[in-house]
């Protein structure tokens, strides 16, 4: 299998796995969206409804999800070949 073609299983992989085994990391990454939001919020001086501050958070957490599954994937490719995997 190629890299990509494995980046891409692995990913998914990771993704599952932060849904079903690693509950309180996906629980973390959404208290982190939620920190960054009030912080956006008092950096930028702004005020948002609750409606934006939510779709705000869900966007940071679904960013923060890819990078870790992203991350995972790159990971266990690492372990897999011993070579640094450069994107």
């Amino acid at each position: 299998m190629k890299v990509d073609e494995l980046l891409k299983v692995y990913a998914r992989e990771g993704n599952v796995k932060l849904v079903k085994q690693y509950i309180g990391t996906r629980k973390a990454i959404m208290d982190l969206a939620v920190d960054k939001v009030r912080e956006f919020i008092g950096t930028a001086d702004v005020g948002l409804d609750a409606e934006s501050r939510d779709l705000l958070a869900i966007m940071i957490a679904r960013s923060m999800v890819q990078s870790f599954s992203l991350g995972y994937g790159i990971g266990k490719i690492e372990g897999k070949t011993d070579k640094q995997i450069y994107l």
